[in-house]
């Protein structure tokens, strides 16, 4: 009976352990589809952050500032269409007012000196007299209409020379050494004599400057380099002037003239 027993019992036992055994199996697999699941979850997770770190926050924190970029745009109003050209070049510039002093006509920044100007005096050229006869015809001028230079010969009118030796002191202070002269006044017969040699070059005589006493040829050595981009700098400060004719058509570096009020 007993062994019969077991022997009626033994496919049962058999029976639950296939039934368990399945089961066990299905159950397995449902822990490791729902593990799968979790771990795609889990990569998907990453992946949609790193592209929300990587993409979509630079470029719409790049768009956001500039959502009503167009508000600040000069010359554009919310609701009407822009001009092409403001479109393009934007607004005028907006120049602001200028509260600057305007330079006063009196502060002699810029002042020409004239013989009223100029002290006489003796360390300059002592025997020269500023008050002088207007009244001159061209190389006809009288030794009372002249002042003798530093270099022997060479004369100007009286204003000219003063204001000329004034400008001589400056040159000394900044080359060590006078001015040189090679020509100043010429009376007629000198006209002539130039216009003969020179031509062209030589104004007509009777017109020239030099008849009058208010003209100034500098030795060639002076005429040119660092002594004439200094004349140019500061001689109009005592009047003098190297002509636009003797800067073209006439090439003369070396003359200078004295210009007189109402001349310039």
């Amino acid at each position: 009976m007993v062994s019969m027993r077991g022997a009626l019992h033994a496919p049962r036992s058999t029976h639950r352990s296939r039934r368990d055994r399945r089961i066990e199996h299905t159950q397995e697999i449902q822990v490791r589809t729902s593990m799968r699941r979790r771990r795609v979850a889990t990569r998907g997770g990453v992946l949609v952050g790193f592209l929300a770190a990587m993409v979509v926050y630079p470029v719409m924190g790049t768009i956001a500032p500039y959502a009503n970029a167009a508000e600040q745009l000069p010359g554009v109003v919310i609701g009407e269409a822009p001009t092409t050209a403001t479109a393009i070049l934007g607004a005028a510039p907006q120049f602001e007012s200028s509260d600057l002093p305007l330079p006063s006509v009196d502060d002699g920044s810029t002042a020409i000196l004239t013989s009223a100007d100029l002290p006489v005096a003796s360390n300059l050229l002592p025997d020269c007299d500023p008050t002088f006869d207007p009244n001159m015809a061209n190389g006809r001028l009288s030794s009372d209409q002249l002042c003798q230079l530093w270099v022997a010969g060479e004369a100007l009118r009286p204003d000219a020379a003063l204001a000329f030796a004034a400008l001589n002191e400056q040159f000394k202070t900044e080359f060590g050494t006078d001015i040189c002269v090679a020509d100043t006044y010429r009376d007629i017969y000198s006209q002539y004599a130039t216009k003969a040699s020179r031509g062209y070059l030589a104004a007509t005589p009777g017109t020239s400057m030099h008849g009058l006493g208010l003209a100034v040829d500098l030795c060639r050595s002076h005429a040119s380099g660092v002594y004439y981009s200094w004349f140019a700098r500061n001689a109009s400060t005592y009047g003098f002037s190297n002509p636009d004719w003797a800067k073209s058509t006439k090439y003369e570096p070396w003359h200078w003239e004295y210009l007189t009020d109402g001349q310039y």
